[in-house]
């Protein structure tokens, strides 16, 4: 978990972005408490809060998600923790909805506010198309200058950055997710520290007569970015608007990765299933994967460790770092009570340290509030 960690508070500390907030709410603030968290807001939000934790008034939203079964089970726990804090809130949560964008923007565009999402999550990389259509709201039109800097407060700048679009915050931060490389120590004692050291264990494990391999990699834009950029490649690159596919930089970093790494792999399949199956059976001694896959290592393997790609020569790969979003749907501002239900629940969501904890020790995602780091870091 530390060196997932490792990529976001780096990032953070090149992040020189300020958020802009142009709130059209009235002056007059509340504070919330939020665990020991603590946001001032508006008084007509705090009213209501103040009743839906009462039970006075009833409302309900919809959350979608698209996550892996044992994630959807931490959601659901998340979810009737809110509604025994808010009883007047009912939190419709089925589990996960297939093509989720597309639906969501379906939903909207046929103004079917009883059965498309009020709040959904994805990764941050959603938010243009999302905004540029008006399928999302931007937060700060509801929560003034006051609420975005006690978020700031709370919650790791590049991970608010990733938040905002065309200087408006359309979404609220609760993880990150980067890759690493995960490696079984039966198979890897000692973490490879360099290129070589990762090259010599491959070898040594490759064999593929008895179906057995260097690594385990599932190969696809996302995963396969460390090496894209390790070179100094890119796909694009948002502060100057370039494309870098076409990089001879980006070439080499592709042509490392076919030269150096695929050679060590089970080719046939590479996608995330074949590509787990082959370490949870120990036919590989590393994964380069995710957080999400954490868990499921841990019920078959039972010790592992995780370590940063090492470095090609002085180059370092640099994963993709997605930050993890709740967004509210446009069609809650048909509807006060749902709008502000949906609100809440958002607010509530990523500053309770009980959630975002229970977050890291089951789902093993990576936190972003400062607070929750802190925990991370400690244990």
């Amino acid at each position: 978990m530390k060196y997932f960690l490792r990529y976001i508070l780096v990032l953070t500390t090149l992040s020189l972005i300020t958020l802009a907030s142009f709130a059209t709410v009235a002056e007059e603030l509340k504070v919330l408490k939020i665990g020991i968290s603590e946001i001032r807001i508006p008084v007509d939000l705090y009213e209501f809060s103040e009743k839906a934790r009462r039970g006075e008034i009833k409302v309900s939203i919809n959350f979608w998600t698209s996550m892996m079964p044992f994630e959807v089970e931490i959601m659901k726990e998340i979810v009737s923790r809110f509604e025994e804090e808010f009883p007047g809130i009912e939190v419709k949560y089925t589990g996960n909805v297939a093509n989720m964008k597309e639906v969501v923007k379906a939903g909207v565009l046929a103004e079917d506010i009883e059965n498309t999402a009020h709040v959904f999550t994805w990764a941050h990389d959603w938010t243009g198309e999302l905004a540029e259509g008006g399928y999302i709201v931007p937060l700060d039109k509801y929560l003034p200058p006051e609420t975005i800097t006690d978020l700031q407060e709370e919650i790791l700048s590049i991970a608010l950055s990733a938040s905002e679009y065309k200087l408006y915050l359309y979404g609220l931060p609760w993880a990150a997710e980067s890759i690493a490389l995960i490696c079984n120590r039966k198979l890897a004692p000692e973490p490879p520290k360099t290129w070589e050291e990762l090259e010599a264990l491959m070898v040594e494990h490759y064999d593929p007569e008895k179906d057995k391999y260097g690594i385990a990699y599932q190969i696809d834009p996302y995963h396969a970015y460390p090496f894209i950029t390790v070179f100094g490649g890119y796909y694009y690159d948002e502060e100057r608007d370039l494309v870098g596919v076409n990089l001879t930089e980006t070439a080499k970093g592709l042509e490392f990765l076919l030269r150096n790494v695929f050679k060590y792999m089970y080719t046939a399949d590479l996608s995330h299933e074949a590509q787990l199956k082959i370490f949870l059976e120990e036919r590989a001694p590393c994964i380069i994967t995710g957080p999400w896959n954490v868990p499921i290592i841990k019920q078959n393997i039972p010790d592992v460790y995780v370590t940063s790609i090492p470095l090609v020569g002085e180059n370092v790969p640099k994963p993709f770092s997605g930050i993890k979003l709740l967004w509210i749907t446009s069609i809650t501002e048909r509807e006060k009570d749902r709008l502000y239900a949906s609100l809440l629940f958002t607010l509530w969501f990523v500053l309770n340290d009980e959630t975002l904890k229970l977050l890291v020790d089951k789902a093993s995602f990576v936190p972003v509030k400062n607070s929750v780091i802190g925990y991370v870091m400690e244990n």
